[in-house]
């Protein structure tokens, strides 16, 4: 039995549910002030720069890469220069008429006493105007833009002066023989004879289809050629593939 001056213990509610585990405090925040982490940055695709290493960040650097049309216009361009030199070169070295002198013998027929050719090097320096095309070849790779003008109109020059000697060429040359055989500039033929002259069309038309070929050139370096790329970048595959993030805290030489 209680005493009368105790106070009354604390009463529980039956009916209440007892947490024995604390309560969780909520998360706060993270603070404002601080940076976020960086994006990772993609690969750019691209050639390495010139020390053969991606750039400083670790991707390549921004180059300027030709249009696929410029390039393959200066393929073709190039292409078509040395084929014309080529065609050029051996048809101005054939030759372009064949002079046989004959003499008639009473019973027997005639007979032939001698023959002598005359090239289209004979007529005109055609074969040295052919290797001039070489010489443009380097003043494209020499040239950068509107530079490359002056080398297409020498195109242009150069084919067309091939071309015009090859047709004056051919229709000249059975008089030009004739009259060399006559004057005693051929050896071989002697002279006061009868003369027959055969003109093959093998070697002008060579040289024709050469001077065709070197002015389409210069058509084209007119057209297109200060849009054209280095003579090196465009016979080079175009970059297709990322080039990988190295770090720059040493060479490229020294590996691992």
């Amino acid at each position: 039995m209680a005493d009368a001056g105790s106070p009354d213990p604390p009463r529980v509610d039956p009916g209440a549910a007892i947490n024995p585990t604390p309560a969780t405090p909520e998360p706060r925040p993270p603070p404002t002030g601080l940076p976020e982490p960086p994006e990772p940055r993609p690969l750019v695709p691209g050639p390495p720069d010139r020390e053969g290493s991606p750039g400083s960040e670790g991707t390549a650097p921004a180059v300027h890469t030709p249009a696929p049309s410029d390039r393959r216009s200066m393929q073709v361009a190039m292409v078509a220069v040395l084929a014309g030199v080529m065609l050029a070169a051996i048809g101005s070295g054939q030759a372009w008429a064949t002079v046989s002198a004959a003499v008639e013998l009473p019973g027997v027929g005639s007979a032939r006493l001698g023959a002598a050719e005359l090239t289209g090097n004979d007529l005109a320096p055609l074969g040295g105007l052919a290797l001039l095309g070489l010489v443009l070849v380097v003043a494209v790779a020499a040239t950068r833009g509107r530079g490359r003008w002056a080398v297409g109109l020498a195109l242009l020059a150069l084919g067309a002066a091939l071309f015009v000697g090859a047709v004056g060429g051919a229709a000249r040359v059975r008089t030009e023989a004739i009259g060399r055989t006559e004057r005693g500039q051929l050896e071989g033929v002697p002279a006061g004879t009868g003369l027959r002259v055969a003109t093959p069309r093998a070697g002008p038309l060579l040289v024709a289809a050469g001077g065709l070929l070197l002015a389409g050139a210069g058509v084209e370096a007119l057209r297109r050629g200060a849009r054209w790329p280095a003579l090196g970048v465009a016979f080079r595959a175009p970059p297709d593939r990322p080039q990988p993030a190295t770090g720059q805290d040493e060479p490229p030489w020294e590996g691992d």
